[in-house]
């Protein structure tokens, strides 16, 4: 690698502030202010609603479900963490109390991709040369390295709706990023650092299940007997590491064998899903990974490109092996999935914007400009369409926008809600003043390449999260129709059976109209069917003679429609 200069004005640190804010802004618009929101997100609640009622006891707990429906796809943990807080926070809604503990786990993994990356880049081999002693010192370097690789984690497309959800998905994002602080804290403190590294693996273990866990293994396997800085405290490393990532990982399986035939039932369902998440790869899992990694990881993956060729010759270095070795890992588990899906790439965008940090002190200024035009182009037509369809929605003027708006939510009223408004308007203003400072003052701090990528991302989820917000709940819940139905039903408290119900739909209807979903009564009163009106299920599935009481849909998806019937006597 051809030696790099960088100066103090070059490493200056960006103002903390600023950084607090933007995270701030990232952060909890998306989480307050709405119900659970179909699929996953819904999905992820119900799984911790049902752990908080416990109406099974310790197997709700140990056993994760939807009102008696089995979710065999997920680890319990990151659903014990909201069900704790729907416990411990009892004046908060359920629904809020869970996207609480999702706020903190993303701002948890914020703040671990920063460390981690202050405590690799401020190591002596990854300094910049110094011939006169005019560069940057190592503490102001490593941390405008810092700052850039939080701003591009910030600035990644594919993470932002999705680390938004109250999933293990996005949960799973805050554990690499704890491995990575894990591996970083090690060559100081090898055995907390292992054993931050090993907690890390057994919470994956316990969310998003054994193949992502054995892949993190591997990376600290792998630092430990590849890279030297790693090898010299490999022994304290692995010994804080090993044990932690056992105990862990092994401690909901045993849990399950001591639940009886129904919790190793549910274990040999769970440890099956984990094999099929490596019975791969696929034509599917290939032309997926060709369509969305361009989107997903951008602006990350140019600039991460451009530093693996900048820094060939010294990937063996901690500060280029610890994100270049577990990226290896969990692509090679994604690649071996036999779909493609976002789940299997979310985990790859801390090491991703790690990696990209490292390649800004030697990226050439033509990238850089692609980067800024692209994103000071795409955020402020974004922003201004954003805008221009919510005054049209609001006046009816133009009508066409004004129509296109309606039928994208259908039945909902517009309204104004001053704060939304006085929120995205000030969010506009700086995102112009972001521009024009950008662009009139030229500043040569490293951070400024990735500024406005990550600025735009928080322009227009903030706007999506304020002016739209009431529209985009309308469109997303089932509140209305599960309490319509729960008024039917409230009448004599019955129990109610299923047929067609998705997880999403039964968390959302037992939660909001209150119903006692239970599939395994033979004499429920009540009988819920969720169908298309375009093949509608029979009602005579499910023994005994019905008769229909109540219809309902959701405005915005005529075909989805729910049949509430009740139970003939006799």
């Amino acid at each position: 690698m051809k030696p790099f200069f960088v100066t103090a004005l070059q490493a200056a640190k960006m103002p903390r502030w600023l950084l607090l804010l933007m995270c701030v802004l990232y952060v909890v618009p998306g989480l307050v202010g709405r119900d659970p929101w179909r699929y996953e997100d819904a999905a992820g609640f119900g799984v911790a609603w049902t752990m908080a009622v416990a109406t099974r006891g310790a197997a709700d707990w140990l056993m994760p479900n939807v009102v008696g429906m089995p979710m065999l796809e997920e680890g319990p943990l990151p659903f014990w963490l909201g069900a704790i807080a729907i416990r411990v926070l009892p004046f908060l809604a359920p629904d809020t109390a869970v996207r609480g503990v999702a706020m903190v786990w993303l701002a948890l993994g914020l703040v671990c991709i920063w460390y981690a990356t202050w405590l690799l880049a401020r190591r002596p081999e990854t300094q910049p040369m110094d011939p006169f002693g005019a560069s940057a010192n190592a503490v102001d370097f490593g941390r405008a390295i810092a700052d850039a690789a939080l701003l591009l984690t910030l600035a990644t497309f594919g993470l932002l709706a999705r680390a938004h959800e109250t999933t293990a998905e996005s949960a799973q994002v805050a554990w690499i990023a704890v491995f990575l602080l894990g591996c970083a804290l090690t060559l100081e403190r090898p055995t907390l650092g292992g054993v931050l590294a090993g907690l890390a693996i057994g919470l994956t273990a316990a969310s998003r299940g054994l193949p992502l866990a054995a892949a993190l293994l591997m990376t600290a396997v792998l630092l430990a007997a590849r890279v030297g800085a790693f090898r010299l405290v490999a022994r304290p490393m692995l010994t804080g590491l090993l044990p932690t990532a056992l105990l862990l990982a092994s401690a909901w399986p045993l849990a399950l064998v001591a639940q009886g035939e129904a919790g190793r039932e549910h274990l040999a369902a769970w440890l099956g899903w984990n094999a099929s998440l490596v019975s791969g790869p696929s034509l599917d899992t290939v032309a997926y990974a060709a369509q969305t990694i361009p989107w997903f990881f951008w602006p990350a993956w140019p600039i991460a490109g451009w530093a693996l060729w900048r820094w060939r010759g010294r990937w063996l270095e901690p500060a280029l092996a610890v994100p270049i070795v577990c990226a290896a890992m969990l692509a090679l588990v994604a690649v071996l999935s036999p779909r493609g899906t976002e789940a299997m790439l979310l985990p790859l965008v801390p090491t991703a914007a790690m990696l990209g940090a490292l390649g800004l002190p030697t990226i050439r200024r033509g990238l850089i400009s692609l980067i800024d035009w692209f994103a000071v182009m795409t955020f402020t037509l974004v922003g201004a369409a954003l805008w221009a369809y919510w005054i049209a929605f609001q006046t009816g003027w133009p009508p066409r926008m004004a129509f296109r708006a309606q039928q994208s939510v259908l039945g909902f009223l517009p309204s104004v809600d001053l704060f939304e408004v006085v929120a995205g308007a000030v969010v506009t203003l700086a995102w112009l003043g972001l521009v024009a400072w950008r662009v009139s003052r030229q500043p040569r701090a490293m951070w400024r390449s990735v500024i406005l990528s990550s600025g735009g991302i928080v322009l227009a989820w903030c706007l999506l999260m304020t002016l739209w917000l009431p529209a985009g709940n309308h469109r997303k819940t089932y509140r209305d129709a599960a309490q319509q139905a729960g008024l039917v039903v409230s009448v004599r408290h019955g129990c109610v059976t299923t047929l067609g119900l998705d997880i999403a739909q039964r968390a959302t209807f037992a939660y909001f109209g209150a119903l006692r979903l239970d599939d395994t009564r033979p004499d429920c009163e009540w009988l819920l069917i969720a169908d298309r009106a375009n093949a509608p299920l029979d009602p005579s599935q499910v023994p005994g003679t019905w008769r229909q009481a109540w219809r309902g849909q959701r405005p915005v998806d005529r075909l989805e429609q729910f049949r509430l019937f009740r139970r003939v006597p006799g």
